[in-house]
Parts: C-alpha cells; structure tokens; sequence
C-alpha cells in the first residue's frame, strides 16, 4: 500500500468548489489501494466539519484520523502538559483549546501563548502579546501561511501576517503547529505514518513538510505567489488529476499483476 499526503485548499478544492477532475482523480487512488491522508493548514474548522465537506465534494466516506490539522497536532502536543494557555484567535479555536487544556482569559496568568487567526486584528492587542513574548513567556502560532486561496484568483490574509508582526515586535520566532513546522511532521513520524507522496501547492508549507518526512514532494500550480523556491519540490504537475494520472501509471506497472496490466491497456483504447 502506498500512502499520499494531500494537501486541501488550492489543491483539492478552492473555497466550496472542488477542483476539476479531482474527484475521479481521487477514487482512482482508492482503487489502487492508495492510503490518503488529508493534509491542511487551516485551523478554523475542526475535524468533524472538514470531514463532511470533503465526503460532499468527493461524494467518497472519509476517516476522521486521516485528516490532520493544526489543532490535531496542537492537541497531540498538549496532551502531556501543564500549560496556562492565553489563545488569540477565533471562537472556535478558543473552545477546542479549552475543551483540550488549561486556558486563562488574562494573558498576565499565562505561561504559553496560542495565535491563531481572526479577521479584524487589534494592534494593541498584538503589541501586548509581543511584549509578553519578549518577556519571556512561549509563544507559538497555529500556522504561518501569509495567504489563503478562496478562488483561484483572490485571497484572503492568513496567520501568518499576525505570526510575522509579532515575531518583528518580539524579535522572537514562533513555533508553529503548521506544515511549517517540526511539531507537524513529527506527529507523522511519532505514528510510525510512512508516506510516500506529499501533494500541494506551497513550497513553504507543502513541499517544506514533504521534504521533512523525506517523501517526494509534489508542487501543483496555483494562483498563488511561493515565496520560495519552486526548486525544493521533487516534481512539478499542473494539478492533483494530472499527478495522479502519472502515479497510477506507475503504481500499474510496478504492483499489479501482468494480466491485471492487459486488461488496463486493453480497455484504454
């Protein structure tokens, strides 16, 4: 069995709307007994809510444990310590923190700092949240992605634009829980997760974190601008269909049987 991290905004879908030609793409994975964890960098939806997006755009079951987020690697994170936890962000995220570990409301009481995003940033707010990094207390940060894709065309500001001022206010770095960061695949590789393919449409993020568990890297094309290298990805395809067109070719030839093959090329033309 062969295993594929997929990426899921700009890759798999944009916004609501599923990519072109994905869903085949993607059942023709499972048919060839693809194991396909779904990768993503977006924390303002649990598990549960991406999980059914997905099952609707893919009209395909979904495991809740394939799908890993940054608040699935925060959780594994907290789940040996002793925090006092001040949390910046949405709603939601402030909920699952606190359904997860020990959160305080003043930020004086707190020993760890969570940022995560929120759409009408308080520059006061973050400035005191600098200073107490500065300070000395452990700040980290759900994701550091400068943008997010909602068609393919326009985005919106993303985390990591709160993550960058208040690392140049702290002159401090943040951990982060993102594909960016070590926490995020060392959670695959604390699960002994051996995968294969990582798929996606950011150097930062995607191919960074591909490169990390040492699988081949997959860049797909996006509107989006990488403000790295397109270099560090092993390979380069226009889309998730047209990469999964290439792999299935391979994973044909190299692990199915001859007449298995036959009967593939036979009903190909």
């Amino acid at each position: 069995m062969k295993t594929l991290a997929t990426d899921l905004d700009g890759t798999l879908y944009l916004d609501d709307l599923l990519i072109k030609g994905v869903e085949s793409a993607y059942k023709s994975l499972i048919l060839d007994n693809f194991k396909i964890y779904h990768t993503t960098n977006n924390s303002s939806q649990s598990t549960d809510v991406l999980a059914k997006k997905l099952s609707n755009l893919l009209n395909a079951d979904i495991d809740l444990s394939s799908i890993v987020t940054p608040l699935v690697v925060l959780k594994e994170y907290l789940s040996n310590k002793k925090l006092s936890i001040f949390v910046y962000g949405s709603k939601d995220v402030k909920d699952f923190v606190s359904s997860i570990s020990n959160t305080v409301t003043n930020i004086e009481n707190s020993n760890f700092i969570i940022m995560g995003r929120v759409d009408s940033p308080s520059e006061s707010e973050l400035d005191l949240i600098a200073e107490s990094i500065k300070s000395g207390k452990e700040g980290a940060t759900l994701n550091k992605d400068l943008t997010y894709p909602i068609s393919e065309s326009e985005f919106k500001p993303g985390n990591g634009q709160i993550a960058k001022y208040i690392e140049s206010k702290s002159q401090k770095e943040l951990q982060s829980f993102g594909k960016e960061g070590e926490l995020y695949s060392q959670y695959f590789l604390n699960k002994n997760i051996d995968v294969d393919y990582v798929i996606g449409d950011r150097v930062d993020t995607d191919i960074m974190f591909g490169n990390k568990l040492g699988a081949t890297s997959i860049l797909v094309e996006s509107s989006i601008e990488n403000f790295m290298s397109e270099d560090f990805a092993d390979r380069k395809f226009k889309d998730f269909p047209t990469f999964v067109s290439s792999i299935i070719k391979i994973v044909s030839i190299y692990y199915l049987s001859p007449f298995t093959i036959f009967i593939r090329i036979t009903f190909s033309y």
